[in-house]
């Protein structure tokens, strides 16, 4: 993934398709982003489980990496807003989604477009 931070306070991910399965630069690119100290909001149209040949090492390694930064994220992350254009997102992704946040303490949203998802990164953010 790539982490565009020109809009920052709004933080975009975009694929990356130089990246491989075992993309330790994302893990680098956000925890760049943390030692900011700034709030932000990220936005990605990347969803969970759009890539089922990610292997369970890949899973495993990544949470690891967010309960390490567990406390930063929660400092710093306003939330993460899904843009899912005309996708229909399955429920068990959405209840996935929100067990991942109370657990890592971060709102998210799934909304149809980016414009739509601008405003509720600026709720997020607006909500201190």
């Amino acid at each position: 993934m790539l982490f565009d931070t020109t809009r920052f306070p709004l933080v975009f991910l975009k694929e990356d398709p130089q990246a491989d399965s075992h993309d330790t630069d994302t893990e680098v690119q956000l925890a760049t982003l943390l030692e900011r100290g700034e709030r932000f909001v990220l936005l990605t149209d990347h969803l969970p489980g759009d890539h089922p040949e990610e292997s369970h090492e890949d899973r495993k390694r990544r949470a690891l990496f967010f309960k390490r930064h567990k406390e930063h994220l929660r400092a710093f992350c306003a939330g993460l807003v899904f843009v899912t254009g005309e996708r229909t997102i399955p429920a068990a992704v959405r209840l996935a989604a929100q067990g991942a946040g109370k657990v890592l303490g971060l709102s998210f949203d799934f909304v149809r477009s980016e414009s739509e998802g601008v405003a509720a990164a600026e709720r997020f953010l607006a909500r201190g």
